[in-house]
């Protein structure tokens, strides 16, 4: 059977994927397909209690350094505190005054940029900004009674007020600049900040996310659905992560989890948090995605997505469309990955009905429901045919029949589970071949008569079949390994070893099929100057600049034909002018002057410039390490070989920079005014190209000179 019998649809590179369908629970795979998604993983407590009796906020800087604030019954104040965690030192810094144990979470929040850090205190209705620096009290934010706060990736920071019931929005100089949510929100508890600007509030009358963007007008929809979990569960603390995924705890509760959502609004799962005995009390991620946890307990860390959802991940495939009325679909192969204590499920339905078609598209791209709704609506839509499951043994590829239905469209659902949080089943490639058309149609009728008997051997067929096809495609589609862009990457060190070209392993996909593709230009170039250049720029990155030295410059030499007399057409002269002098700019039998024949002459005169060449090029010491060795080795194969040639780079300490090959001059701008200059002083303000000159638009002043 030749590949062409049959018509197919892949999900391979990562675009497919995305387009192809909907993920519920699902982390994509960089090079493409899906896995279940990963969380951050509980990995110790890092400060216990005993140094931390009261713990009412988090936050953790650039640096790892883990800020909290502590209420002291004693003296009725709070402290705020730094721990280094690699030197395991505990730093006292400020204190805030007044402390009410009936109200132990306040305050709730600490944040911080690379200036200024901010602490949320709820008892006295205000947000207090501390310099980094020295943590003086930089202003003072006076909230209508301060619920939490965020700051955005430009600087503005939003405050969630209660009585009323609305979001304030300042500068990050604490300049009101306007209010809303007043008449969207019913009970909020708590507030974050995406890194797109979204703000994400926690409502508890609502029992839903409100979700807030602002473009040209301020957009809120509520998102996700409290009660999926349970009618009791109540949020008051919430983060976001760097992939946009939403952590929310409890503060009354000692549950012994974080609760996960997708940015959605899609309820994801659980964290677990071992040996929880106290109550959550403050939420953080730092610039690596590490989260860490505060508690009545202490401080605990978890590393960023080591640890795989063991609830189960699915996908939903768009309508996939025959073009063909009841088209008998034939074959899903699939790529997988499924190590011990996993599973994968596969699911479908066929069907010719164009309105379910247009149903399951209608809920795909409805903008307004989440991912665990939309998924719902499709489960309530389609009636599955299935499931074929593939356990935990480290299988590469499996094919499966459809053999059920017929119909125009089909639908795929595929179902990833673990029961072990390390590991986690991936399914990397899918291909779907239609229309059926087994090895039961080259054997005589008798053999397809009977209906059980003729499934039978249509399936035990099918396994000498998937063989061959695999085998007929490739023999078929043998040109593809001859083509730098479409060939498999595993056969592009083969590729060019066919062309006696040698890639490095560490290049990049996409640079040795480029570096490929130029070899019959290179070729043709090989020993020039281009030649040489281009094969630098490939290896290293960078363009380099080769001089040669008989280009540079020429010597002047005297002949006897009387066309040039020394001290008539030329002077031998030193800085300052001055002629020649015996003695003092020459010796006697030493000078440098002197008669020879001019066959003599040529050989030895261009001797120091000929056939010499410098590569110029901007490498650091580091990069000089890992590139020389292979940089030699091409210059010594691509050179002339009666040429001689020298290495040259910026040196460490500055030395050797060249315009425009190790330097660049960037960072160019206009002065702007500020407290370092001032009109007429040192300056000449113009609006036209005409700032040198004395017109109306400049003047004469006591900083300003003729030159």
């Amino acid at each position: 059977m030749m590949p062409q019998d049959y018509k197919t649809q892949i999900f391979s590179s990562r675009d497919q994927w995305e387009k192809g369908g909907l993920r519920y629970r699902l982390d994509a795979i960089k090079g493409g397909g899906l896995t279940l998604n990963s969380s951050p993983a509980f990995v110790d407590w890092i400060l216990k209690t005993g140094r931390i009796k009261n713990l009412q906020g988090l936050a953790v800087d650039e640096c790892g350094q883990i800020y909290f604030i502590d209420g002291d019954t004693v003296t009725k104040t709070r402290r705020l505190y730094r721990y280094e965690m690699k030197s395991q030192v505990l730093e006292y810094i400020t204190s805030i005054d007044g402390y009410d144990p009936e109200k132990s979470h306040s305050p709730a929040r600490i944040l911080m940029d690379a200036f200024t850090l901010w602490v949320l205190d709820t008892l006295n209705r205000e947000i207090i900004a501390f310099s980094r620096e020295n943590f003086q009290i930089k202003y003072i934010l006076q909230g209508n009674d301060p619920v939490d706060f965020g700051i955005d990736r430009k600087g503005h920071i939003y405050v969630l007020d209660k009585d009323p019931y609305e979001i304030s929005k300042y500068t990050i100089n604490g300049i009101f600049v306007k209010s809303f949510g007043k008449d969207h929100l019913k009970e909020p508890v708590g507030l974050a900040v995406n890194k797109d600007n979204s703000i994400y509030v926690i409502d508890s009358g609502h029992k839903k996310f409100i979700k807030i963007t602002e473009n040209e007008k301020v957009k809120y929809s509520q998102i996700g659905d409290f009660t999926r979990i349970s009618e009791d569960f109540r949020p008051e603390i919430i983060t976001i992560d760097a992939n946009g995924n939403i952590l929310v705890a409890e503060i009354n509760s000692n549950t012994e989890s974080l609760y996960w959502f997708d940015s959605d609004g899609s309820y994801t799962g659980k964290i677990p948090v071992h040996d929880l005995s106290g109550r959550i009390m403050g939420l953080a991620v730092d610039s690596k995605g590490y989260l860490y946890l505060g508690s009545s307990n202490g401080i605990a860390f978890f590393s960023a997505q080591q640890m795989f959802s063991t609830t189960e991940g699915l996908f939903y495939s768009k309508t996939l469309d025959s073009g063909i009325y009841e088209c008998k679909w034939h074959r899903l192969s699939l790529q997988v990955r499924i190590p011990q204590k996993t599973i994968l499920n596969v699911y479908y339905y066929v069907s010719d009905s164009a309105s379910l078609e247009e149903t399951i598209d209608d809920i795909l791209t409805d903008p307004e429901k989440s991912t665990q709704e939309k998924a719902e609506d499709i489960e309530k839509n389609i009636p599955w045919i299935g499931p074929q499951t593939l356990t935990g043994n480290e299988i590469t590829s499996r094919d499966m029949l459809f053999r059920e239905g017929k119909g125009r469209y089909l639908w795929l659902k595929i179902g990833l589970l673990t029961f072990d949080e390390k590991a986690g089943p991936e399914v990397t490639r899918m291909k779907i071949l239609y229309p059926a058309d087994s090895y039961l149609r080259y054997l005589p009728a008798i053999y397809q008569e009977d209906p059980v008997s003729s499934e039978f051997l249509e399936r035990f067929l099918s396994i000498f079949e998937t063989v061959l096809y695999d085998l007929e495609t490739d023999i078929g589609n043998v040109s593809d390994y001859f083509d730098p862009d479409i060939v498999k990457p595993g056969f592009l060190a083969w590729l060019a070893s066919w062309l006696n070209l040698a890639v490095e392993e560490d290049w990049t996909d996409d640079k040795k099929r480029y570096f490929i593709k130029r070899a019959p230009v290179l070729y043709k170039q090989k020993g020039t100057r281009a030649g040489i250049e281009e094969l630098v720029r490939l290896y290293t990155g960078k363009r380099p600049v080769i001089l040669e030295h008989s280009r540079i410059g020429k010597p002047m030499v005297i002949n006897k034909d009387g066309s040039f007399i020394l001290g008539i057409n030329s002077l031998l002269l030193k800085t300052p002018v001055r002629g020649f002098r015996l003695g003092d700019d020459s010796i006697i039998g030493q000078v440098a002057l002197r008669d020879i024949d001019i066959v003599q002459l040529q050989e030895e005169l261009f001797l120091a410039l000929a056939h010499q060449f410098t590569v110029m090029i901007n490498l650091s010491a580091e990069e000089l390490k890992r590139y020389e060795k292979g940089l030699r080795q091409i210059l010594d194969n691509e050179k002339p070989a009666h040429t001689m040639y020298r290495i040259q780079t910026g040196g460490e300490d500055g030395s050797d920079l060249f315009v425009g090959i190790s330097t660049q001059i960037t960072d160019y701008g206009p002065i702007q005014l500020g407290d370092t200059y001032t009109i007429g002083s040192g300056i000449i303000v113009s609006n036209e190209e005409q700032g040198g000159k004395l017109d109306r638009n400049s003047r004469l002043n006591k900083d300003t000179d003729l030159i």
